[in-house]
């Protein structure tokens, strides 16, 4: 009996031990400094891990335990679909984890998560780029700028003041922010800053283009939402045309991925994930705030329509035909114009419909032509610089 009453009190002692190294197993000595978090056992639970973990991501902790009570086959299944979901919270801190593990230790209905994660910009880092970016919108940020303005003005900062980077080492904001060059995480994060401080809604799409995977900015304007790439808007490395005898203002700012709908960014970004939907054209958005908006401000999305390049889809800046174009080039010369500018839709055929119409107007002109793709369509815009014989 005593022999029996002995490997009871083992038994005993061998489980008690067990379930105190269970709770005392740190599988991450760091993660002592780290808070952790209790999930209480509730309908909601799942979504309360979720805000626990996505709390400590934005913090940019390293290593970090949650503790789940619940069924531990439930929470081996959802974790990763929990982890995604946490991140969803803020794009900024999503794009900058640059990896994660995470392990689960459980015992009975109770299981502590660690995780432990690495960030491409540490808080330190971040808290320069707030301060950039505070910097940089009070100075282009003017008293009573609409949302639209505000879009612009950061659109062109951002394009101006920083490069690609040809290295393909440069991640974050803060390498943006701090060196003048980034990949298009680092535009698209700095993007993300800068909209977000200046009252806008705003998140990052990733995807792909033909050069591999790509990440650029969506943004909310009114109802409407829009797809805004400050990579592909940047001017940086542009190169005019081959066929192009103008030097055509390649340090320009461009806009040829600026507030684009779905249907129009699909030309050459693909992506998998779900965006909120982009179906409102902007230049109808502009046409209309320019005819219907309100007496006051007409006159400034005026100004923003012709600044952005919109005019130039207007019927009176569009020449639709060689025939067309021949009528433009007679006209001109007729009042000896000295340039003209305009849209031509079919743009594969412009340098022979060009030739032909100078040719059909039997006058002694030299001229030079400057022409670039519109807006990721089929058609041009061209510059002509017309130069008289003396009489």
């Amino acid at each position: 009996m005593q022999r029996v009453l002995s490997k009871l009190l083992m038994v005993v002692i061998i489980i008690a031990g067990a379930f105190w190294l269970d709770l005392k197993l740190d599988l991450f000595p760091a993660a002592a400094e780290s808070e952790e978090v209790t999930v209480m056992d509730e309908t909601d639970k799942a979504e309360k891990l979720e805000l626990a973990i996505a709390k400590q991501f934005q913090a940019r902790s390293e290593h970090f335990t949650v503790t789940y009570t619940g069924d531990k086959q439930e929470l081996s299944d959802q974790l990763t679909d929990i982890i995604r979901l946490a991140l969803r919270h803020d794009d900024y801190s999503a794009y900058i984890l640059e990896s994660y593990i995470y392990t689960i230790r459980s015992w009975g209905n109770k299981s502590n998560i660690a995780i432990e994660a690495r960030y491409r910009e540490t808080l330190e880092q971040t808290a320069v780029v707030d301060r950039e970016v505070a910097r940089a919108l009070h100075a282009i940020l003017e008293p009573g700028m609409n949302d639209h303005e505000k879009i612009k003005a950061i659109h062109d900062w951002i394009v101006s003041n920083v490069e690609y980077d040809q290295s393909l080492s440069q991640y974050t904001a803060y390498h943006a922010v701090t060196l003048g060059e980034a990949v298009c995480q680092g535009y698209s994060l700095l993007g993300y800053k800068m909209l977000k401080a200046a009252g806008l809604n705003v998140l990052i799409a990733e995807g792909s283009v033909n050069t591999g995977e790509h990440a650029w900015n969506m943004v909310k304007l009114g109802d409407a939402w829009y797809h805004l790439d400050f990579t592909w808007d940047d001017p940086v490395g542009a190169k005019p045309a081959a066929n192009d005898t103008l030097a055509h203002e390649s340090d320009s700012i461009r806009y040829q991925y600026y507030l684009r709908t779905d249907e129009e960014l699909r030309a050459d970004h693909q992506w998998t994930k779900t965006y909120p939907a982009a179906n409102v054209s902007y230049a109808d958005m502009i046409n209309e705030l320019v005819r219907n908006g309100h007496s006051s401000e007409r006159s400034r999305f005026t100004k923003l329509k012709l600044e952005l390049g919109l005019h130039w889809l207007d019927p009176e800046y569009t020449v639709s035909s060689k025939e067309q174009l021949a009528q433009v080039i007679q006209s001109a010369l007729a009042d000896r114009s000295a340039s003209l500018a305009f849209r031509y839709m079919q743009g594969n055929q412009f340098p022979a419909a060009l030739k032909d119409a100078f040719k059909a107007a039997n006058v002694a002109v030299g001229y030079r032509a400057s022409y670039e793709p519109y807006a990721g369509d089929d058609s041009l815009l061209v510059r002509l610089q017309l130069e008289y014989g003396k009489q």
